[in-house]
Parts: C-alpha cells; structure tokens; sequence
C-alpha cells in the first residue's frame, strides 16, 4: 500500500510539475491576450481533470478495496461508471448547448467555441475516473501513474506545437487556444489506452442491476466524491470566479476591453507560481500521511497525534519559505520567465494563498483519512462565497491587486474555518507560539540575505536588466535562500534529530549541518 501512495505521489508531483512550466512557454509564444483566452476557460478543463485524475479514483477505490469478491467489485465498477457517465453527458450538454451564454457571461463572446471544445472532455472523465479508481482499489497503481503522465504529456506537447504553427500560420488566438484544448482530448484518449483489459474485463461480467448498489453509489459519488473532488480543485474553483468577475470589473473600472484582457493575462500569470508553489509546499508533509493511515490500523493514539503534529509542522515550514522566496524573487521571477515585470505586486500578493492553501488542503486529508469530510463542506462554501462577493468590488476598486487580496481573504478565512473543523473531532494542528515565532525569524534571516545579495550587492547592476540576468539572480537567490533558511531552521532546533529523519531528504541535512539538537 505504501509501495502504491509513494508511485501515485510521484507521478501526480511530475505532472503538476509539467502543468505548471508549460504555461511558460506558452505564454511566451501567445502573449498575454493569448494566455488570457486560454485561462478563461482553463477551470473548466482543470475541474474535469481534478474529477479524472484526483478526485472521484480516490473515492472510487475505497469503494473497490472495501468489497470482498471480484464480483462485487466489478458491480461497483459498472454502477459508478453508469452513474458518471449520465453525470458526464449531463455536464457535456450543459456547456455545449449554453457556451455561448456562458461565453457572454466571462464578457467574451468569441471564447463560444473553446467552451464547446473542452466540453466533449466530460464523455472522457467518466472512464479514467471509475479505470483508475478500480485499478487503484485492486493496489495497481502503475496503471494510474503512468496513465497521468502520458495524458499531460501528450497534452503539453499539442498546446505547444498548436501554439508554434499557429503564431507561424497567422491563426487568431481563439483558434489556437481551440487546438490548445483538443490537446487535453487527445491526452485523455492516450491515457485510456493503459485501461483496455479493464474495460475488456466489464464488458465480459454481466451482472444483474441493483437498485440499492446504484443509490448508495450516487449517494456515496454526491457526498464524498464531490467533496474530495471539489477539495482537490480548490484553485481551480478560485480561477473560475476570476474567469466571470475579473475582466467585467476592469471594464468597469475604465479599462477597454483590450487592456482589461490583456491584464487579466498578466494576472493568470500567478496560477503557473501558484500551482509549483503549492506542489513544492504540500509535497513533504502529504508523503508523511500513509503514516496516518498505519497510526491508524495499529490504533497507536499518541504516535498519529505526534505525527499530526509533525506534518502541521512541516507544512507551515514548507509553505513559508516557498511564499516568502517567491515574494522577494518575484520581479525578477516575473522578467526571466514572463519578459516584464508587469503584475508583480498583485501576483506577489497571490503567493499568499500557498500558505493557506496547503494548510486547508492537509485539513481536508486528515479528516478524509479520519472519516470526517463532511466536517469540511462550510470551509469549501465559504471560501467560494467569499471570493464571488468580493472579487468584483475589489478589482473594481484596486485593479488585479484587488483580484489578489480577494482570493487571500477567501483562503485565510477558510483556514480559520477548517481548523475550527478539527477541533470538533478532537483534533488540532498543535502549532505552539515557540515554533511559529522561529518559522518566521527563518523566514526574516532568508528574507534579509537574499534582499542583502540582491539589491547591496547590486547584481541587477552586474548581471544586467536582461531576462537571462534576471533568471540568474533568481537562482543564486533561491541557493542562497535555501541554505541560510535550512541553517536557520537547522541551528534553531526547529525540529528534533529524529523528526528531521522523518523528512525526505533530512538526513542530507543532518550532515551538512552537525550542530547537536535537541532530542
């Protein structure tokens, strides 16, 4: 089992990854009005991903690894896929028959057609989802792992080969991003082809419909299904208000329509920092979680609060100095990846979110391996109905910098709220004031070296203005942050000998720096 979460984390950590520096070049080849189109209707795709890829297979496979016989599991399997196949068509008809009405509400008529490309995405969800859940329920895991990297392979290289032929052969941008979706298509198609014994196995078992499988399967799909789904797409779901409200609210506010898109652009420019960000911060403490589940099994009380207690820990470290390092780093971040410094403050702003996000994120696993999600359906309500009330207004009044501090508000709000979820079922992160005022004292030393390197040393000076001088200052800022971040946590016994053996890559750590700690 523990084999199985390693590859599964491994891949999903890989394709994050690759989803996140596409953007990069894309953005680079199509400008930001280009990017802007393609980010309107980016949630749309990434919620049919988090549904495929992240969501319904984790609920699917407790389902599958709970019954006894290949028989049962095989009538779960086809009851589910029933199930969301009807919700897939459903969907599917929704966005294709309304994408223009949809299209009208984001303020752009002409992404009609982009809405309607990524609909036929739905017909696909329904398949890898119950393909993967199954594999993942019967511990095959490989299946699933290498299924997702194909799928964002394939993907990243249709969006980029679309975009190069497209600038080459004058297209306009809304073709272009068309082709960039049909990429997710093709991808999802190559990603079942790793699922055709499977679906070979089903279609050989007949077996007898029953009603009372199917209702607790829908029920089971609506409850903890969509909350996992909906959970796992948080950011997603922040983007899709952005995709309605933000480029109204510039207009509004006096821009034309041009430069309202065109900074809607700059803005979308924070998800690919968001989304590395989050991958970089969540990815020590969620590989600690299998020891949650097997605290669990043994049914070892203090060693699954100590290790909650571990994990919060970790998170918030992580979570600070990727924040704190992108913030300091962001203009020349901005430069080196992007060609200007154009949204740096409103994007620097945004990095904020990492902190809460992986903070609501991890809540959300403990109370999922506790058997408490519904615990957590006000945090997921709040944080959109915050966001939707204040994202227009805040924009309307303070530009993309108010889209920033809306979906932060959003975010802290609901970490005050998840927590408070916690509490209910006896739990909490245990995160003392010793610690968190050491958290940040790192933070300020790092903050303080990189700024002294940076600006006193004058190395915008040495290296040049330039995109390349700016992608070095971004990487001797990152080393040197690194280091004196890790010392600083090293040498104020932040954690003990023996938690820093608990962390991927802690050992390394021990070495460099030998400093006793305490125990």
């Amino acid at each position: 089992m523990l084999k199985g979460a390693t590859t599964l984390t491994i891949a999903a950590l890989v394709g994050k990854i690759l989803s996140a520096i596409y953007r990069v070049p894309f953005q680079n080849l199509v400008g930001n009005r280009g990017f802007y189109i393609y980010q309107q209707i980016y949630p749309i795709y990434g919620i049919a991903m988090t549904i495929g890829l992240t969501g319904f297979p984790v609920y699917i496979s407790k389902i599958i690894a709970k019954e006894t016989s290949d028989t049962k599991k095989k009538q779960q399997a086809t009851s589910l896929l029933k199930i969301l196949f009807l919700f897939g068509i459903l969907v599917f008809a929704v966005l294709y028959l309304e994408a223009a009405e949809i299209a009208q509400l984001m303020g752009d008529n002409k992404l009609e057609e982009l809405i309607k490309c990524v609909s036929w995405l739905y017909l696909l969800v329904p398949l890898l989802s119950v393909a993967r859940g199954y594999n993942q329920g019967m511990q095959e895991m490989m299946p699933t792992a290498f299924s997702q990297l194909v799928e964002q392979m394939v993907r990243i290289c249709i969006i980029i080969v679309a975009a190069l032929f497209g600038i080459a052969h004058g297209w306009s941008l809304y073709r272009i991003g068309s082709y960039a979706f049909l990429g997710s298509i093709v991808g999802a198609i190559c990603a079942l082809a790793f699922f055709t014994s499977f679906f070979k196995e089903l279609l050989k078992s007949r077996h007898k419909e029953n009603l009372a499988v199917m209702i607790n399967a829908l029920k089971g799909l609506l409850s903890e299904g969509l909350i996992i789904c909906l959970f796992a797409g948080i950011l997603v779901l922040l983007q899709l208000v952005d995709s309605f409200t933000l480029k109204k609210a510039l207009q509004t506010a006096g821009y034309s329509m041009q430069n309202a898109e065109n900074l809607k652009g700059v803005y979308d420019r924070s998800q690919t920092f968001l989304q590395l960000g989050l991958v970089i911060s969540t990815s020590f403490s969620t590989s600690l979680l299998p020891m949650l589940i097997k605290n669990q099994v043994e049914r070892d009380k203090i060693k699954f609060e100590q290790n909650i207690q571990l994990i919060y820990r970790i998170c918030i470290w992580m979570s600070m100095s990727v924040t704190v390092g992108l913030i300091i780093l962001m203009p020349s971040l901005n430069k080196a990846l992007f060609s200007s410094e154009q949204g740096s403050t409103a994007i620097s702003i945004s990095m904020l979110t990492i902190i809460f996000a992986g903070i609501i994120l991890l809540d959300n696993s403990i109370l999922q391996s506790t058997n408490n999600y519904k615990k957590n359906i006000i945090v997921l309500v709040s944080i959109i109905l915050i966001k939707f009330l204040t994202n227009y207004q805040f924009t309307l009044h303070m530009g993309i910098v108010g889209a920033a501090l809306s979906s932060v508000l959003s975010m802290a709000i609901g970490t005050f709220l998840s927590g408070t979820s916690l509490k209910k079922i006896g739990l909490s992160r245990k995160l003392n004031k010793r610690f968190m005022v050491r958290v940040i004292g790192c933070s300020i030393i790092m903050t303080v070296t990189v700024f002294f390197i940076l600006n006193v040393l004058n190395l915008t000076n040495l290296l040049g203005n330039s995109r390349v001088g700016s992608f070095i200052q971004c990487i001797i800022g990152v080393l040197t942050g690194a280091i004196f971040y890790v010392g600083a946590t090293r040498y104020g016994n932040l954690f003990s000998e023996k938690e820093w053996r608990n962390i991927p890559g802690g050992e390394y750590v021990l070495k460099i720096f030998r400093k006793r700690m305490n125990k």
